[in-house]
């Protein structure tokens, strides 16, 4: 049984680990990549990962350690997909990191949307939308 206490009036609620990594994000490339790993959800929700990729300093804030990520991709008990969008991920954050494009082929589509989207940001143009077409 999971119990849920509520900030109680006037306490502030912390803000989401997503928001937080954005931050402290030192600039264009990891910034897209915090904003897709937050995105996507499910990754950062897990604990093996949190656990390698959150540093806290003791600051108060909390930022990405993508080459402590790097060293532990295949031991965080993830299946193919999660492996293969943070591998991606890697790669946009800039990290001493290279992968293959043909990753994408382990992303199911809404990943796919998110590494898309990542990558018209970093190539800075505002004319490309990634998304379903109406």
């Amino acid at each position: 049984m999971t119990i849920t206490v509520e900030p109680s009036i006037g306490e502030a609620a912390e803000p989401p680990l997503g928001e937080l990594l954005l931050q402290t994000a030192t600039d264009l490339r990891e910034r897209v990549a915090v904003a897709a790993l937050a995105e996507e959800g499910t990754i950062l929700a897990k604990d093996s990962v949190r656990k390698v990729l959150v540093w806290e300093p003791g600051d108060g804030t909390a930022r990405c350690a993508w080459e402590r990520l790097t060293g532990h991709l295949y031991g965080l008990d993830l299946d193919d997909g999660e492996r293969a969008f943070l591998d991606l991920l890697l790669s946009v954050a800039g990290v001493a990191h290279q992968t293959s494009l043909v990753r994408v082929m382990e992303l199911g589509e809404r990943r796919l949307a998110i590494i898309l989207r990542a990558m018209v940001e970093l190539s800075d143009c505002d004319t490309i939308a990634v998304g379903r077409r109406i």
